[in-house]
């Protein structure tokens, strides 16, 4: 599971916009960060620094920012790779390639419950999208985090746009298909249990968290039409639930590709694991 951290060997900037809405896709807050990921000999130090318009204005010091050295040593354990600043309560599952989720282990009904989903798009992009429910099991809040390694913003890969627009089931699915995605292709990637079970994952678009929202849903869509965020908007005590995201990078009149990732957890709260999957466009043969 440790081979699938890849800041042990590659040296990353990521020039953040940080957006956070509650359940309605109202605008909570807005800011600018840095998350630098540099290797080190027994695995990496990371360090986040936060540039705010108010009067706080950058931030680089503190407990929410570093430096943290990881290493395979200290922080990589059987239930996943633990975070400095909250080893015991979350720990994050890590997939081939850079996919993985950041989660709470154990969020029964009475506990708040948080997780941050990765994706990557070449070696320039990344976003991570946030989902906090509360310790009553409301939906409290979500986020996008989008990332660009090539400078500070503005961002050459992704829309500046704060709007967030809750939607309705069929509403992505318009969405997703006005913009090209390729969603009829077969998806492969891979999942990955809490115990570290790690296999190759493939299937069909329906079956896929995002697809699968449904009323007691929420139902987000952001960043000019091109990210989705999916939760319940409650929890309720004894059943299992799952957030996911899906992300369809503009490349032209049609998408290329479509991404989606998922976490789960069972009907007492405890992960059961992430699943991760890319759709793409059949390659055209002349």
């Amino acid at each position: 599971h440790w081979s699938n951290f890849i800041y042990t060997h590659i040296a990353r900037r990521w020039h953040a916009l940080w957006c956070r809405w509650g359940p309605s896709g109202d605008l909570l807050s807005r800011f600018h960060a840095e998350r630098i990921f540099t290797p080190s000999e027994d695995g990496c130090m990371m360090q986040v620094v936060y540039h705010y318009e108010d009067g706080r204005g950058t931030v680089s010091d503190g407990p929410a920012c570093g430096p943290w050295q990881i290493t395979q040593a200290a922080h990589s354990r059987a239930d996943g790779l633990a975070h400095p600043s909250s080893p015991d309560s979350m720990t994050t599952l890590l997939l081939p390639g850079g996919p993985s989720a950041w989660c709470m282990k154990h969020s029964p009904i009475g506990q708040p419950c948080a997780v941050e989903l990765f994706l990557h798009h070449g070696d320039d992009l990344r976003m991570s999208a946030g989902v906090i429910h509360n310790a009553e099991g409301n939906l409290q809040q979500l986020s996008l985090i989008r990332e660009d390694a090539r400078g500070p913003w503005p961002s050459a890969g992704w829309s500046s746009d704060t709007q967030a627009t809750r939607v309705t089931a069929l509403e992505l699915s318009e969405a997703l298909q006005a913009a090209g995605a390729p969603f009829a292709s077969r998806g492969v990637g891979y999942a990955i249990t809490a115990n570290l079970q790690q296999e190759p994952f493939s299937a069909e678009w329906p079956s896929t968290r995002v697809a699968a929202a449904g009323s007691a849903d929420v139902v987000l869509i952001c960043a000019e039409k091109q990210v989705a965020l999916v939760a319940p908007e409650r929890r309720i005590e004894g059943v299992g639930f799952s957030s996911a995201a899906a992300w369809w990078p503009a490349a032209g009149a049609e998408t290329a590709c479509l991404y989606t990732i998922e976490a789960s957890w069972d009907s007492r709260g405890t992960l059961e694991g992430v699943r991760f999957l890319m759709f793409e466009r059949p390659a055209v043969s002349y």
